[in-house]
């Protein structure tokens, strides 16, 4: 005679019943109870002694266990009293285990950590700077130059760019894209982490994004994505490595957060190659650093790292305020910031006619430009010429837009006409020489050509008396778009 070996999985030997929806019933048992699956179909078992903290929301019942979270829709288990009986008799049940102090305790911290962030706002208020940004940058002449981020100023001490570019955006649906990522994302983790929290992760994602971007060699870097991939590497880090961490009502499925990274990770590796005229560039590296910093900073949430997480938060709160400062300076006294940025580009050991040609071209169109800074203008236009050999119309056109803002126009008409003996077809530089001879208005400034791309130049040190360029051979340092 044999007997039938015992199932070692859990007995559906319910207590209670709770109905949930026409045809199905939620059946708390010994040791657990089963509940539908969400996402996905069927059903799952719960024991009671991997529940992490439960919680009655407005729409669902939100249970968190060690591997993710059930949650339940509210209007399922009947109006009135249902939610909450069920929920009670849930409670009641995890009251009945060997270590139920301690877990209540663990339940009453994380619902102070929702009762302390009831509305989140530190997500909105980032979207909102985000917003106020983009319209600077569309309204605001000389902002978006003030704050993008470009390696060449960076090397000059203009260290504010790091952060400021990461509110600039390419367009409005560039800036819509990561809105909603960051408000998604940052409203379930300021919860889980509280404000401070949120700050801290901010300016951890903010410097993991341009330091790994180090490694992409991009030449210009845009947008807020590289945060709200910071937002999102928080949450899996908290979801995968410290889940009893995170209150019940913002612990998101797995399924769903896992199928949100493999998006990105599409977006950022097949979409632009797939459709490179509509998708925009991404920057896949930004993305990462960003994710790696937020998932790092919000590992450190716990009581022994309190002051380290108050001091990354006020940290960052000053690195906002201080870079929009300097973006400020620059916007109240841009002649100053040009001679500051001039002086520091001379200094370097390795000029590139391209950073000369647009620091003299950028001096001489500003509004009212000083002696002082003309005359720098006048230097780097003047070495930028002689380190291409006077070969390249364009640096020659630069440099008697320079003489012309001096009121040297004879030397103006002398260089433009360089210009033209390199370039007879091209009529802007003929124009140009119209303006300088007063037969056309003196702000009446033509429209400049399109450079086409050529192969990239190679630094050369600042001695004039080096061999010249070819014609044709220089190119201006590329501006490309990258975004974040």
């Amino acid at each position: 005679m044999t007997s039938e070996p015992q199932s070692e999985a859990p007995q559906r030997a319910a207590d209670e019943h709770f109905p949930y929806g026409a045809d199905y019933a939620i059946e708390l048992g010994a040791s657990g109870f089963r509940a539908p699956r969400w996402p996905g179909s069927g059903e799952e078992f719960v024991a009671y002694r991997e529940i992490t903290h439960v919680a009655l929301e407005r729409r669902v019942v939100a249970i968190a266990t060690q591997r993710g979270v059930v949650l339940l829709n509210r209007a399922l288990l009947g109006s009135g009293a249902g939610a909450t009986g069920f929920a009670q008799a849930l409670l009641a049940r995890i009251d009945a285990l060997s270590d139920s102090a301690m877990r209540r305790d663990a339940f009453d911290r994380l619902d102070r950590k929702l009762e302390a962030v009831r509305r989140p706002f530190v997500a909105p208020i980032l979207v909102v700077l985000s917003v106020l940004a983009f319209a600077m940058q569309e309204f605001v002449p000389g902002f978006y130059d003030a704050a993008i981020y470009r390696p060449e100023l960076l090397r000059l001490g203009e260290s504010w760019r790091y952060l400021t570019t990461q509110l600039l955006h390419v367009n409005f649906g560039h800036l819509a894209i990561n809105a909603v990522a960051a408000l998604v994302a940052g409203s379930f983790l300021e919860r889980a982490i509280g404000r401070r929290g949120m700050l801290f992760v901010i300016g951890a994602a903010a410097a993991g994004t341009m330091l790994v971007s180090q490694f992409g060699h991009y030449s210009e870097l845009l947008g807020a994505s590289g945060i709200a991939a910071g937002f999102f590497g928080a949450l899996a880090a908290l979801e995968f490595a410290a889940p009893a961490e995170v209150p019940a009502p913002v612990r998101i499925p797995r399924a769903i957060l896992v199928g949100v990274l493999l998006l990105q990770v599409a977006l950022d590796s097949w979409l632009p190659k797939l459709l490179p005229g509509w998708f925009p560039v991404t920057a896949g590296l930004a993305h990462l650093g960003g994710f790696l910093a937020g998932g790092l900073a919000a590992l450190c949430m716990r009581e022994s790292a309190r002051r380290l997480v108050l001091a990354g938060a006020v940290a960052s709160a000053l690195a906002i305020v201080a870079s929009f400062g300097a973006v400020a300076r620059q916007l109240i006294d841009p002649a100053d910031g040009l001679v500051r940025r001039g002086e520091l580009e001379l200094a370097r050991p390795i000029l590139l006619p391209g950073e000369l040609n647009n620091l003299a071209w950028e001096i001489a169109t500003s509004t009212e430009p000083t002696q002082a800074a003309l005359a720098l203008a006048e230097q780097a236009a003047e070495r930028a010429v002689g380190i291409t050999g006077r070969r390249e119309p364009t640096i020659l056109d630069t440099l008697a837009e320079v003489y012309f803002a001096q009121g040297r126009s004879e030397d103006a008409i002398a260089a433009i006409d360089e210009a033209i003996a390199l370039a007879p077809g091209e009529a802007y530089y003929a124009e140009q020489r119209r303006r300088f001879t007063g037969e056309r208005a003196a702000e009446d400034r033509p429209e400049a050509p399109l450079v086409p791309p050529r192969r990239p130049q190679s630094p050369r040190a600042p001695d004039d008396s080096e061999p010249p360029l070819p014609p044709g051979e220089f190119e201006f340092p590329l501006g490309d778009e990258i975004t974040v």
